[in-house]
């Protein structure tokens, strides 16, 4: 108890002299950076198109129906939803933060918010509306044209559609939780039981080696050894869409998600998946690519096992034969990656 107490001290004394942290074998990341925000009338324009159904090809589909902000901006579901008569087969991964990335979606296809943000209104399985139908809809929308304008200076045009949805979503950011408090130097923020958890985050657990910086993500890609699920593997519309994915970027149709390997047809990204940012992660279960886990307790076991069965799985994972209390701990540590969700209500539309 001693010991421990000593090592408890020397790395709150590292934080007060340090910012990141080097004390008591560990390192950690400096809290998230201020960024400067979007013109208020852009975030406005995009909070419009966010929530606006009209950017489905029948009016049933929004951005919100996957990203909820009640959900933290992501929906709560194993696969994310999909247009009517269709089925996805990726799990929704939440907005918040996403300024801070430098690629995006599970695989990394896209490498900006705007492009993004153009990819499931055109999609079949997800909004399926054709682009430039969508710029015409709006320019005949009254209302439209002029906030485009107010905001923009421009017409309505693909181009200032993603800049929008690409400008709301870099207002849904969350850096104050007692994790960040505590880098900041508040040696109170953390709870006995989370300060436990931090050290076997960047210590034994060794979870830091991919959930690294300040967004608790390498940004990099990793096959964790994550199997396909039944309801996958089972269910028609969902084969259909990914075989469909699959066709439209040059691959024969499978059964396993080719993750990274679609983009960059390395071998060794065979299977891999963007590294996920941890923050909110308590409240934006379930988790992994295809929400084959339920619950943190779920995933940390899975780590703790050493991943999946996959051949092509990373030689970055191997048990950690964490004790029943050091994975409560490690639990405790992730429930303080939690902060204020941004509250953003539905608006009034054109």
């Amino acid at each position: 108890m001693l010991t421990r107490s000593i090592s408890l001290a020397l790395l709150l004394w590292g934080i007060i002299l340090c910012g990141p942290i080097q004390a008591a074998g560990l390192e950690l990341p400096e809290p998230l950076p201020l960024l400067q925000p979007p013109p208020a009338e852009r975030v406005e324009l995009g909070r419009m198109l966010f929530f606006d159904r009209r950017l489905s090809g029948d009016g049933t589909m929004s951005c919100a129906v996957c990203h909820d902000p009640q959900r933290g901006y992501a929906d709560g579901r194993a696969l994310s939803g999909a247009y009517p008569t269709t089925r996805h087969w990726r799990h929704t991964q939440s907005l918040i933060n996403v300024a801070y990335l430098d690629v995006f979606l599970w695989d990394g296809r896209s490498t900006s918010l705007e492009e993004q943000a153009e990819g499931p209104i055109h999609s079949s399985f997800e909004m399926n509306l054709h682009l430039d139908f969508l710029v015409e809809k709006l320019r005949e929308t009254p209302g439209y044209p002029e906030l485009f304008h107010a905001a923009y200076q421009s017409e309505t045009t693909r181009q200032t559609i993603s800049a929008a949805l690409a400008d709301f979503q870099r207002s849904l950011i969350v850096r104050d939780t007692p994790f960040d408090a505590f880098l900041a130097g508040d040696s109170d923020a953390l709870s006995s039981d989370a300060r436990r958890g931090l050290e076997l985050f960047y210590g034994k657990a060794a979870c830091s080696r991919c959930h690294s910086g300040p967004l608790l993500s390498d940004q990099k890609f990793h096959n964790t050894g994550v199997g396909e699920t039944e309801e996958l593997l089972s269910d028609p519309q969902r084969r259909a869409a990914r075989n469909f994915f699959l066709v439209q970027v040059g691959l024969e149709r499978g059964e396993r998600d080719p993750g990274r390997y679609a983009v960059t047809r390395d071998p060794a990204d065979q299977g891999a998946f963007r590294t996920p940012p941890l923050r909110q992660v308590a409240e934006t279960a379930p988790y992994m690519h295809n929400g084959s886990l339920a619950t943190l307790e779920e995933v940390i076991a899975f780590y703790n096992r050493g991943g999946g069965s996959d051949p092509d799985k990373s030689p970055l994972l191997r048990p950690l034969e964490l004790t029943a209390e050091e994975k409560s701990a490690l639990l405790a540590f992730l429930h303080s990656l939690t902060g204020t969700v941004p509250v953003v209500r539905p608006p009034a539309l054109p």
